[in-house]
């Protein structure tokens, strides 16, 4: 079915305010992924708070011109063959989701590259993101570290205190004999 161009302008207008915003954009080759683990996929997106998308790469090279996306790196040779975006305000996550989709559904789809905080990465670097902990993991660290110091003194105080009334039960157990 064709797309109008009243259609293509929609998607142009509605995707150049979307990517103005996002963190990250993941662009990522669909090619042999049937339609039950497409559906799978995009419901996996949706529920970690990412678009995903099926992009026509003149559009998307349009897009990018216009929001000024990739000018000085090399984005516009990732745009070859079939191109899916999976954007998001978080950096890491769509790379996560995708590298976790992927293990599990021998290497499909294929990350061509990306841009992440307005930086173009390519392949390797892009997993070697997706392993690293996101945001919330690394604040539950960080508290968590923060708190066994003083988590360890609670329980050294609370010994001396126990330790301090056990001695003085001795003591009364004693004059009482």
């Amino acid at each position: 079915m064709a797309v109008s161009r009243k259609q293509k302008e929609k998607v142009v207008a509605t995707l150049i305010g979307d990517l103005g915003e996002a963190r990250s954009v993941i662009l990522a080759d669909f090619t042999g992924i049937n339609v039950a683990d497409m559906t799978d996929l995009r419901v996996q997106m949706r529920e970690n708070g990412i678009t995903f998308t099926v992009v026509k790469n003149t559009l998307l090279r349009k897009i990018f011109k216009e929001i000024e996306i990739g000018k000085e790196q090399d984005v516009y040779s990732m745009m070859e063959g079939p191109t899916a975006l999976a954007y998001s305000s978080d950096e890491v996550m769509p790379i996560k989701v995708i590298k976790k989709f992927a293990e599990d559904h021998d290497g499909l789809p294929q990350v061509k590259g990306g841009l992440v905080s307005g930086v173009t990465y390519e392949v390797g670097k892009l997993m070697k993101l997706a392993d690293i902990p996101s945001r919330d993991e690394l604040l539950a660290k960080f508290m968590g570290s923060a708190l066994s110091p003083l988590q360890g003194f609670v329980s050294v105080s609370s010994g001396i205190i126990r330790k301090f009334f056990y001695a003085l039960n001795a003591v009364r157990e004693s004059k009482e004999n």
